[in-house]
C-alpha cells in the first residue's frame, strides 16, 4: 500500500499551490499601484519560480519595470521572454515539439505545462519592447520589434490552424466529434459564458488586431523615417486603422497625410493613455452534454474545469490634455476586453479539446490505478480509491495563466504643442493630475498608464519621433 500512497499523496501535494496563489502578492501591489513592491514580487518568481512559467513572469517583470522608468531592465526581461518565444515555436514555427504532441499530453493540470503566450500578449512584448528602445533612442532596434509586430500574427494565424486541426483528429481517435459538438447547442453555463464572452468583440474586430500596435506602427513610419518606402508602410497601417474607426478625427487626419506622402510639420503631441487592467480567467466548472460525443463514445457525460474570462470595472474612463489654450479628450483605440474576448472564442475549440482529452486520460488512470490492486485487501483498495479520486480532481483544474499587468484599453488623442512646452492631463471625473514639460520638437509621444480610479497617472514614456 506505502508506494501507491506516497506517488499519489505527491502528485496531489503538487497540485496545491498554482499560478494564483503565486501571484497574489504580485497582484495586490499592483492594484494599488505600489510598483517598487510589485517588482520585488515577480522578480523573485522570474528567477526562482517554476520553470514552466518564467515566459510569463518574465513579461510581467518587463511591464512592472517599465512603470518605474527602468527601460533597461524592461528590455533585458523582455528579452528573456522572447528567447522562450524562440524555444517554443523555433525559427519559421519550426518548434522542438509537435503541435499534436503537445496537445496530446493530457496527463495533468494544463497549468502544469510550460505557458507560451497568447498572441495578444505576443503583439504587446514588442509593442513595449518598441517603446523601451525609442525612450532610449535606438530607433533600429525599435524598428525591428515594430516588424516582429506583424510577424507575430502572421505566425499566430498558423499556429491556430495547426492546433486546431491537430484537435479535431485527437478528438476523433477517442470516438468524439469536436465539430459537430460546436455546431450544436451547447448548454447550461458553458454556453451562456462563451456567448458572453463573444458579446464583448464588436463585429467589425479582426482576429489577432490590436489597432493601438497598428497606430504606433503606422505613426513611426509616418514621422520617424523619411524613407519613401516607409510612408507606403504606414499609408497601409492607417488604411487598416481607418477601417476600424472611420469616424475618429485623428486617424482621419494621419491617413490623409500618408496617403499625400506628406507628414505634417505642425508641432504635435501624440498621447497614449492605458487604462484599468486586463480581464483575467477564473476556472469554473461545466457539465458536458451528450451533444460533443459520437453515439460510440464510452462516456456519455463529462464535467470539466474550464476557464471564463472575468472584466475588470474599476479603471479611468478617460484622459483630458490641455495645453494652455484647448483641451483634447482621449478616445477608445485597443479595447482589450474585446481583443482578448476574440481570441478566447476562438481559441474555445483548442481550449475544449485539451480539457476533454485530459478528463478522457485521468479516467483511464483511475481505472488503471484501482484494477491494479483488485486483489488487495479492502482496506488497500478503499485507500487506492480515495487517493486516486483526489489525484484526479487534483489534476482537474484549468489554466488561470495571463499577463495581468496588461490595461483594459489604450485610448489615445493628439494636440498641437504649445510654445510653452507644457502640457496638463487630468483624469477625467477625478482629482488626478499630472502636468509635462515637452521637449522642443516637432512630434512628440506620450505614454501614459493608469491602474485604476484611484491610482495616480503614471508618465512611462516621453519621447521625440520627429525633432
Amino acid at each position: 500500500m506505502k508506494p501507491y500512497f506516497i506517488i499519489l499523496t505527491a502528485l496531489f501535494s503538487s497540485c496545491v499551490s498554482n499560478h494564483y496563489d503565486r501571484t497574489e502578492s504580485f497582484t495586490f501591489s499592483l492594484k494599488i499601484g505600489d510598483f517598487d513592491q510589485a517588482s520585488q514580487e515577480i522578480e523573485k518568481l522570474a528567477e526562482n519560480g517554476p520553470k514552466k512559467d518564467r515566459m510569463l513572469y518574465r513579461m510581467e517583470e518587463g511591464a512592472i519595470k517599465r512603470l518605474q522608468n527602468d527601460f533597461e531592465g524592461s528590455i533585458r526581461a523582455f528579452s528573456l521572454a522572447g528567447d522562450y518565444y524562440e524555444k517554443w515555436f523555433g525559427v519559421h514555427l519550426q518548434s522542438q515539439t509537435k503541435i499534436s504532441e503537445e496537445l496530446g499530453s493530457t496527463i495533468g493540470s494544463q497549468e502544469w505545462k510550460p505557458y507560451k503566450s497568447r498572441v495578444y500578449e505576443r503583439v504587446m512584448l514588442r509593442v513595449y519592447q518598441a517603446l523601451n528602445y525609442l525612450q532610449l533612442g535606438k530607433e533600429g532596434q525599435a524598428r525591428a520589434e515594430i516588424f516582429k509586430i506583424r510577424q507575430a500574427v502572421s505566425d499566430a494565424k498558423d499556429i491556430w490552424q495547426k492546433e486546431l486541426n491537430a484537435a479535431r483528429i485527437l478528438m476523433r481517435e477517442k470516438s468524439m466529434d469536436l465539430d459537430n459538438g460546436l455546431r450544436n447547442q451547447m448548454e447550461g453555463s458553458l454556453r451562456e459564458d462563451f456567448l458572453r464572452a463573444r458579446r464583448l468583440v464588436p463585429s467589425n474586430l479582426p482576429d489577432f488586431v490590436n489597432p493601438a500596435a497598428i497606430y504606433l506602427e503606422a505613426l513611426f513610419f509616418l514621422h520617424g523615417t523619411n524613407e519613401k518606402s516607409d510612408l507606403e508602410k504606414a499609408r497601409f497601417s492607417l488604411r487598416e486603422l481607418y477601417g476600424l474607426y472611420p469616424a475618429n478625427p485623428y486617424v482621419q487626419e494621419d491617413f490623409q497625410q500618408a496617403k499625400k506622402n506628406r507628414a505634417s510639420n505642425i508641432p504635435t503631441t501624440y498621447i497614449f493613455f492605458e487604462t484599468g487592467r486586463a480581464p483575467v480567467r477564473r476556472q469554473k466548472r461545466y457539465d458536458i452534454p451528450l451533444v460533443f460525443f459520437s453515439v460510440t463514445s464510452r462516456i456519455p457525460y463529462a464535467g470539466i474545469a474550464f476557464p471564463h474570462l472575468v472584466t475588470n470595472d474599476n479603471y479611468l474612463s478617460s484622459l483630458e490634455v490641455y495645453n494652455g489654450t484647448e483641451k483634447s479628450l482621449s478616445l477608445p483605440l485597443a479595447d482589450f476586453d474585446a481583443i482578448v474576448a476574440k481570441e478566447f472564442t476562438k481559441d474555445f475549440p483548442i481550449e475544449l479539446t485539451k480539457a476533454i482529452l485530459g478528463l478522457v486520460s485521468k479516467g483511464a488512470l483511475q481505472y488503471i490505478s484501482t484494477n491494479a490492486v483488485r486483489d488487495e485487501s479492502e482496506e488497500v483498495r478503499a485507500v487506492t480509491g480515495v487517493g486516486v479520486g483526489a489525484l484526479a480532481q487534483g489534476l482537474t483544474q484549468s489554466d488561470w495563466r495571463s499577463w495581468t499587468t496588461l490595461p483594459k484599453q489604450i485610448q489615445f488623442c493628439k494636440i498641437p504643442s504649445p510654445a510653452s512646452r507644457e502640457l496638463t492631463l487630468r483624469g477625467v471625473g477625478t482629482k488626478l493630475e499630472e502636468s509635462i514639460i515637452l521637449k522642443p520638437a516637432t512630434i512628440n509621444l506620450i505614454w501614459i498608464r493608469s491602474i485604476s480610479a484611484q491610482t495616480p497617472l503614471r508618465v512611462v514614456n516621453q519621447f521625440v519621433l520627429k525633432p
